[in-house]
């Protein structure tokens, strides 16, 4: 807006004199500068201003200063001048500053260039003058890319003169509108500022070098791609595409070289215009432009050998997109010989020797534009495997080859999703190219098709062994010719049978050939020796003494020294592997000098060279090294490495064998070491804080001296200054680390009085919303509570609720903790409401129970979380409605799965704590408890040791509890384990060797009943008869007699216990009543019958049960045992050494029985004059001849034979 010069008040035009005059003794200085600046900065406002006919600005020189307070003063409008005067003193400030923001005076010459630009003044000489100036500041110079991209009258000028100006002007306009088409912002600026018309009549021109100016500009300006949606719509816009395709059609004055960027630039466009619905030109519509125009025929030319590298590429590149988009299109390129042109320009590559990004793009563009047209590269690879078998030569086969390592190549996971190929019948067919007296290119071609396959990531993940497979091609194709046959065998034996890497390369002479190959060899080479190497010590524990044997841990060193990065991280695996495996290896490690270049590696490596070096020295040095230890010591508080992770690491190794006297010693290395590490723990970096922790924390659990000694405290003090921190990791850290020093807070009371302080803050982390912090400040709770001090102060409550949490959220470790910090609390106090009822609220028995799912039999952790179970087990809860903390698992007896087990697996200790939890559920849920004490595989035999041998009362009954409420249940698995449960005669420690095996030692299953009964017996008089009116004679007799009818069948195994029954059956037979009984007469037969068992205990208790019969019989039941055929069984038990039956005589003096029981019943029955006369004689006499003949196993039988 104009204000009239009355307006403004003398004291204005006051200000402005005294303004002016401080701005006067610059004016000179100024001038220059000011004249650009002004117009650089006001161009826009001043160009507004010619258009309204405002005001006009001089071409010549500009105002100063002085001239413009002078036409003040004559009349001029102070609210003109007056920006003027601010624009200068910015101008001014601007001066001051850029002496040290533009020090070659860059952006002064960028600016002084575009103002003379602007000037009508400047003639065409002048202006491309000017342009050159401009195009060479932004080739040579940084800072000039940015400076003309600032400026805003920069490309208005630019395409005005691209425009309007002479064709030398308009050449170099193109040139620098395309130089800034480098970053995407200036390109999107420069196709805004409407360039691509005049750049298209200069394509038009008859100009050479202005047709490669406009097409260089054009394919600049086109490289947004795709994405460049608004770009796709200008060139629609503009009518590009037609005019470009006419230009090609006709060819160009400037030839292969307009060609290429043309191509380039063409095809960007069909997957552009595909998303537009274009006003000129549809998609369909240009595609029908293009074959119309017949211009495939000129990209399939532009592919042929004869053209450049460049034109090819962006010919394939062209082919490919249009053949993307257009059946009819794909159709075309067929029709006019595009296959084969497209193969020969995949192979072209390796055929020609090309190099460099344009063969690589000509190959990749040919192949995609040849599975656009077959229908997917799955099929273009399957195509060209099928067609290696009809190749009429082996120049074809082998162009074939190169065709199929080009696709395999550039396989990528769409060309998965289209269609996926069998990575394994890929490698199959190519491995079946390896044929006696090959020609070396089909073999050299087979090898890059090879190298191909397991270079994919999608299909070398298919094929087994494809890091050994690709390692192996690499080494091939780097090899001398007798090495390359080697490896070739070897590579086909990995593939054909599937086997081992150690195998494949025939064991240890494979280790020797790489070997060989990691002295003189390249880089490259030495690599894959080196990764291979590294793949067999992982693989294979022969392969580590057969790189011992072979010399190759010298060399692994020196390439652990000079190799290359990826050399240096394989070595020092394998070294690492080596040292782990034996002690002997490790010793050849350590001497030879290993340590400075793993410390290097540790300092200067990526971060998993780093990783592997920390893991090497650990495995490397196993005792303490003072050397080693301060330069890691070093590394620490050094610049290098930034992250001491690593080191940390390496230090935690070193401490962990340290000698303590080492580490407490002031001064020593390992003193150093550790106060530094105590010391970085108020690092300002969070890394190498909770790293520290973490090292710290992995010393002193290993370390039970150093976890007693002053170190301990001062890391303890260290340490829990980072529990009021705000890093979460930092947290776990320090929290695990105070775990690990509180291990020891019963022997160190130091310890235990620093670390009650630390109580309160422990139990604000274990409520943290953050899991890993709860559960390592659960951790750390759980061993401080291992004070009985710190457990009786602590409330219930603070430590049962988020140790619950973590029973049901945290890791298996974290569950265990939080097991132990609740037993360990509950050992500290009595079972009260307070307790029960948090209990109860927090869900903690069925955590517990849970939690014993999760961990292994006989664990800490299972011993932790038994522990806490029993405690809550004994508790009866309180008055009222409170129901005890155990009374939820007959709610859920469903639950108790977990519990049973541990009494079938564990160890005696955890199995009566076991039985001491479930025998509280025997009266809620005693059908429940046993269905599931039957169904656990050795629980019953379990139980029944544990009330047999446990001296705990509570045990003992609790056990018989658990036992009849599995014989309630009767389950099939009950009876099938009735044999697992079993008893020794003798404590099993005083028993011999030999006694174990005997039959009469151990009393199994069912037996144990009658054994209980015999021992009954045998005491008591009055139990006999109770015995016998219970029946005990006829099932007695049963048993014995249900053996006979299986006696026939071959593979029937006779019960050698059965002796137990006849065994009864003689201490029954003791009292006259029970001989009298009808069952006795019965069991008569049956007896006689056993004494022709084969097994001798079975003979010897039958003969004890006649005994028994004729020494307290009548006359009646004397020729009854006549009767039955019992003395031939008698006679055949005569004279037996004492040595060879010492436990049945054993068994006869604990039941109160005669010791030779056939003489004894032998003797009673001849006695009687009818049997001595009678058929039993002579029966008898025949069998006693015998015994007058020497038998070595029955040295008493003739004297005996004599007597009778």
């Amino acid at each position: 807006m104009k204000i009239a010069a009355s307006a403004i008040s003398e004291w204005d035009n006051l200000v402005l004199r005294l303004f002016s005059a401080q701005l006067a003794f610059l004016a000179t200085k100024l001038a220059a500068t000011l004249a650009w600046r002004f117009a650089a900065s006001n161009g826009l406002a001043a160009n507004d201003m010619e258009r309204n006919g405002d005001a006009k600005l001089q071409d010549s020189e500009p105002p100063t200063p002085h001239s413009i307070i002078k036409m003040g003063l004559r009349g001029q409008e102070p609210a003109y001048i007056v920006p003027h005067v601010i624009t200068y003193m910015h101008s001014f400030l601007l001066e001051r500053s850029s002496s040290m923001e533009d020090p070659d005076g860059t952006l002064a010459s960028v600016a002084q260039c575009i103002e003379q630009l602007r000037q009508n003044s400047s003639s065409s000489q002048e202006k491309e003058h000017s342009l050159k100036q401009l195009l060479e500041l932004i080739n040579t110079r940084e800072n000039a890319f940015s400076a003309v991209g600032s400026h805003s009258q920069a490309v208005p000028v630019l395409v005005s003169l691209l425009r309007s100006g002479s064709l030398g002007v308009k050449m170099q306009a193109a040139n620098v509108l395309g130089s800034l088409c480098k970053e995407n912002e200036l390109r999107v600026k420069v196709l805004l500022g409407g360039c691509i018309p005049p750049l298209l009549g200069l394509l038009r021109s008859s100009s050479a070098e202005g047709q490669i100016a406009a097409a260089k500009t054009i394919y600049a300006v086109s490289q947004g791609g795709t994405r460049d949606y608004v770009g796709s719509k200008i060139f629609s816009t503009e009518g590009v595409v037609p005019v470009l395709w006419k230009q090609l059609e006709n060819g160009l004055k400037a030839g292969n070289l307009v060609d290429n960027l043309l191509t380039g630039a063409l095809k960007t466009f069909p997957a552009a215009l595909k998303d537009f619905g274009l006003q000129q030109y549809k998609l369909g519509e240009w595609i029908y432009l293009v074959l119309a125009a017949e211009a495939t025929k000129q990209l399939l030319k532009l592919l042929a050998p004869g053209n450049e590298a460049s034109v090819r590429a962006e010919a394939a590149g062209a082919l490919k997109s249009l053949s993307a988009q257009n059946k009819e299109a794909r159709r075309e390129i067929a029709n006019f010989g595009g296959i084969p042109a497209l193969i020969n320009a995949t192979i072209a590559p390796s055929k020609e020797f090309m190099q460099g990004e344009h063969a690589q793009a000509l190959q990749e563009n040919a192949m995609c534009a040849l599975a656009n047209i077959s229908g997917g590269l799955s099929f273009v690879i399957s195509s060209l495997g099928q067609s290696l078998e009809s190749c009429a030569s082996p120049a074809q086969t082998a162009d074939t080859l190169g065709a199929l390592a080009s696709a395999l190549m550039i396989y990528d996971s769409k060309a998965e999703s289209t269609r996926a190929s069998d990575a394994v019948v890929i490698e199959q067919t190519l491995i079946n190219q390896f044929k006696p007296h090959l020609p070396f290119l089909v073999q050299e071609r087979t090898i890059e098709a090879l190298a191909s396959l397991y270079g994919n990531p999608i299909l070398s993940d298919k094929l087994a062994n494809s890091d050994a497979k690709r390692l192996l091609v690499g080494l091939i194709t780097m090899a001398a010719n007798e090495v390359q046959d080697e490896l070739v065998r070897s590579l086909l034996i990995l593939c054909n049978n599937g086997g081992s890497l150690w195998r494949s390369l025939q064991g240890r002479e494979g280790v020797q050939l790489l070997i060989s190959l990691l002295g003189l060899s390249s880089e490259q080479q030495q690599e894959c020796a080196v990764a291979l190497l590294s793949l067999l010590s992982n693989e294979n524990d022969e392969s580590k003494w057969a790189i011992t044997a072979a010399g190759g841990i010298p060399p692994l060193v020196q390439i652990l020294e000079t190799g290359s990065a990826k050399a240096k991280e394989d070595s020092a695996t394998i070294l690492g592997n080596l040292c782990n495996h034996s002690e002997d290896i490790r010793a050849c490690v350590e001497s030879a000098d290993a340590v400075p270049a793993l410390l290097w590696l540790l300092k200067n490596g990526s971060s998993n060279g780093k990783e592997i070096a920390a893991k090497t020295l650990n495995h490397l040095i196993h005792k303490s090294d003072t050397a080693t230890i301060s330069q890691l010591t070093a590394l620490l508080t050094s610049d290098l490495p930034e992250s001491k992770v690593y080191v940390l690491d390496a230090l935690k190794s070193m401490l962990s064998v340290a000698p303590i006297h080492d580490i407490l010693h002031e001064g020593s290395a390992a003193n150093d070491a550790i106060e530094t590490m105590i010391k970085i723990l108020s690092s300002t970096r969070e890394e190498t804080q909770a790293k520290s922790a973490s090292s710290l924390a992995g010393i002193f659990n290993l370390r039970k001296d150093l976890r007693e000694s002053s170190i301990a405290i001062k890391t303890l003090w260290s340490v829990m200054k980072l529990l009021n921190v705000e890093s979460d990791n930092i947290l776990v850290e320090s929290s695990c680390c105070l775990a690990s020093i509180f291990l020891s807070i019963k022997e160190n009371r130091d310890v235990a009085a620093v670390a009650r302080d630390a109580l309160s803050p422990l139990i604000i982390l274990a409520n943290s919303d953050v899991l890993d912090v709860a559960e390592q400040a659960t951790c750390a709770l759980a061993n401080l509570l291992l004070d009985h001090e710190v457990a009786e102060k602590a409330i219930p409550e603070e430590i049962i609720v988020p140790a619950t949490r973590v029973l049901h959220e945290g890791t298996v470790s974290g569950k265990a903790h939080a097991a132990a910090a609740i037993a360990r609390l509950l050992h500290s106090r009595q079972s009260d409401y307070v307790l029960t009822d948090c209990v109860n609220r927090a869900g903690t028995v069925l955590a517990l129970v849970s939690f014993l799912e999760s961990a292994s039999s006989g664990s800490f952790a299972t011993s932790e979380a038994l522990d806490a179970l029993a405690f809550l087990s004994r508790s009866e809860g309180a008055s009222g409605p409170l129901k005890p903390a155990w009374a939820v698992l007959a709610e859920f007896p469903d639950r108790i799965t977990p519990i049973v087990f541990c009494i079938a697996d564990a160890a005696p200790m955890l199995q009566d704590k076991a039985i001491e939890i479930l025998s509280r559920l025997c009266r809620d849920q005693p059908v429940v408890l046993g269905d599931k004490i039957a169904c656990a595989t050795g629980c019953i035999s379990s139980i029944a040791m544990r009330v047999i041998n446990s001296r705990n009362m509570k045990v003992k009954i609790g056990g018989t509890a658990l036992l009849i409420c599995a014989a309630k249940v009767n389950h099939q698995r009950g009876d099938n384990e009735k044999d697992a449960i079993s008893i020794y005669r003798h404590p099993k420690e005083e028993a011999r060797n030999d006694e174990l095996e005997k039959s009469t030692t151990v009393i199994y299953g069912a037996n144990t009943a009658t054994w209980l009964l015999s021992v009954l017996a045998c005491h008591d008089d009055k139990s006999k008869i109770a015995i016998m009116e219970a029946g005990a004679v006829e099932v007695l007799t049963d048993k014995i007699s249900q053996c006979f009818p299986l006696y026939a069948q071959i593979d029937f195994k006779e019960d050698s216990s059965i002796w137990i029954c006849a065994l009864l059956l003689a201490i029954l037979f003791q009292d006259r009543d029970i001989i009298r009984a009808p069952a006795t007469m019965k069991s008569i037969p049956v007896l006689a019958n056993l004494l022709k068992s084969e097994e001798s205990s079975n003979r010897y208790f039958a003969a004890q049960a006649m005994a028994s019969l004729v020494c307290n019989g009548s006359r009646g039941t004397l020729l009854s045992v006549a009767n039955s055929g019992a003395a031939g069984g008698l006679i055949s038990l005569l004279g037996c050494a004492d040595v060879d039956i010492y436990d049945l005589l054993e068994l006869s003096e604990e039941f109160a029985l005669v010791r030779y029981p056939e003489q004894v019943a032998l003797e009673r029955l001849f006695r009687v004059d009818d049997i001595r006369v009678g058929a039993t004689s002579r029966k008898a006499i025949p069998a006693l001849v015998d015994l007058l003949k020497p038998i070595p196993d029955r040295p008493g039988a003739p004297f005996l034979a004599l007597d009778f």
